[in-house]
């Protein structure tokens, strides 16, 4: 467990030490993403953060992170059919040309798909809005939330998230 904490925290310096330069513009981006990362904060005050890598469609590079304000996951519970409501959040991604998109979460949901019992993985739909410096975006990924039993309570001790970014 120690071993993946730490590497969860490796990859949150990397994405937070990657900086666009100076006078960077978003022509280096390409139009779609494959996104793949990990949460690096335990959710609090109903927001989760992750960072990751991507690859895009003009087969360049990046790095991504994001801060998700949604609804509490409480409120949407595994097998009720409903979904938790994105309420704001921020995204960032810098490409290996060196160009930088930044913006924030407009809209969109986190809905429970599987949960395995008592105390196993659960997997999540997110889908989300963004209004970016390259324009508006959809962010589509699947949410797994890895879970053991600790002292008789069920904990999440990881979490990965792999998806796609489109933008219009």
């Amino acid at each position: 467990m120690l071993r993946t904490l730490a590497l969860a925290g490796v990859w949150a310096l990397i994405a937070t030490a990657v900086a666009a330069p100076a006078g960077a513009t978003t022509s280096g981006v390409s139009s779609a993403y494959t996104v793949a990362g990990i949460e690096t904060s335990i959710p609090t005050n109903n927001t989760s953060t992750f960072a990751g890598s991507a690859l895009g469609s003009s087969l360049d590079t990046a790095l991504w992170r994001a801060s998700v304000v949604h609804a509490p996951l409480s409120g949407c519970p595994f097998g009720s059919g409903t979904s938790c409501t994105i309420t704001g959040g921020s995204f960032s991604l810098t490409s290996s040309s060196g160009a930088q998109i930044s913006g924030a979460f407009v809209g969109g949901t986190i809905t429970p798909v599987a949960q395995q019992t008592p105390c196993g993985k659960q997997v999540f739909a997110v889908t989300g809005t963004l209004d970016t410096t390259n324009g508006l975006a959809a962010f589509a990924a699947t949410l797994t939330h890895y879970r053991a039993l600790l002292f008789g309570t069920c904990i999440t001790y990881f979490a990965t998230i792999t998806g796609a970014l489109q933008f219009e």
